[in-house]
């Protein structure tokens, strides 16, 4: 029997590498004659860019970059052979914000821009950009200002706009633009399908998330609706219903608009980079799994790019709020039930992980 293990990471908990670690452990176990193949995945978010460490031609380079909250940290990316690949959530996540400052008004992409600046400086002309994970809501607007573009306000000023001042921008003047971006090809990997605005929009669905509270949401959206406006009339780009676009607080807005990328699945992205769709065809049952199963599993996230490739998947989580029939899995497998100990869960997860696909195979067999 061939297995493909293929997860993404456990947030808070495990990487996607220790989870797939935990995940062959068990199925061993359970399967000692299982040919096991491991591929740990990610969906276009956080850790995605690691998994192509390694990959011909690509070195690691680390770069002074703002941060989110405007204060200067050490970034890696990924440059060589005309080819540079960059995760957003490396310049501009929520994990770079301590709780307290946690706040869409209080953050920026602007550090995204950095990065891509120095790739292109360095002759990079193809550039796959992670999105994911963001602790901002600014549409982009700080990436864009980072590699040129300037947004002037009612009296003629220009400013780097945040979450809660895109509604200030007047015109949006692409003149000094960044020549470079011309000539490259700019991929977008999106970890989610929803749109810029709207009740799935990336205000409503994720600033939540990100320390705003219900009653802001409003005021956000209206920023950002006038955001994409602004956009439509000055770049003539059309961004509101784009799949994709929501993704990282409208930063895949922001990269078609601004750098003239093309939004792509994650998922997708990687699984054809790693061959992954290969790998499932030889396999009898893939077993995947993440933190939490819900509908935006449904919304470009791994496991559901993972039940699309038509096999038999068993899906390993730490909370679902889907059963399997809704899924489309032979089984889901949730490690944290109601009244359980969920701090103490996090503790044991690699352990729990391990458990759990041992025994579902067990019973299986």
């Amino acid at each position: 029997m061939r297995i493909l293990v293929c997860p993404d990471k456990f947030k808070g908990s495990l990487t996607a590498v220790a989870a797939a670690e935990a995940l062959r452990r068990g199925i061993v176990r359970a399967l000692p004659g299982a040919e096991v193949i491991v591929q740990p995945l990610a969906d276009g978010g956080e850790g995605s860019m690691d998994l192509l460490r390694g990959q011909a031609g690509l070195q690691v380079r680390r770069l002074r970059v703002r941060g989110p909250l405007r204060r200067w940290i050490t970034v890696e990316y990924l440059l060589g052979g005309g080819r540079a690949v960059i995760e957003s959530a490396r310049a501009c996540g929520l994990q770079l914000v301590p709780p307290q400052r946690r706040h869409p008004k209080n953050t920026t992409t602007i550090g995204v821009g950095m990065l891509i600046d120095d790739a292109l400086a360095r002759g990079a002309r193809e550039v796959t950009l992670f999105l994911g994970g963001s602790a901002t809501n600014d549409g982009g607007a700080g990436m864009a200002a980072a590699l040129g573009y300037r947004f002037i306000g009612a009296q003629g000023e220009d400013f780097v706009p945040m979450a809660d001042s895109l509604a200030w921008v007047n015109r949006i003047d692409a003149a000094g633009r960044l020549a470079a971006l011309a000539q490259a090809t700019i991929t977008a990997a999106c970890d989610v399908t929803n749109p810029l605005t709207g009740p799935e929009g990336a205000t409503y669905s994720y600033a939540l998330q990100k320390g705003a509270v219900p009653g802001e949401l409003a005021g956000l959206e209206y920023g950002m609706l006038h955001f994409a406006g602004c956009i439509r009339r000055d770049l003539g780009q059309q961004v509101h219903e784009l799949p994709g676009a929501g993704a990282a607080g409208g930063l895949g807005a922001g990269a078609a608009a601004f750098l003239g990328a093309h939004l792509r699945s994650g998922t997708e992205v990687l699984f054809e980079v790693l061959g992954v769709r290969e790998l499932a065809e030889e396999a009898d049952l893939i077993v995947t799994g993440e933190g939490a199963v819900d509908q935006q599993t449904l919304r470009g996230k791994l496991v559901g790019g993972v039940l699309g490739l038509a096999r038999p998947t068993v899906v390993v989580c730490g909370r679902s709020a889907l059963s399997a029939a809704a899924l489309g899995a032979e089984a889901v497998i949730p490690l944290v039930a109601k009244g359980m100990d969920e701090a103490r869960a996090v503790r044991e997860a690699a352990e729990r992980v391990e458990e759990a696909i041992y025994a579902y195979l067990v019973r299986r067999q």
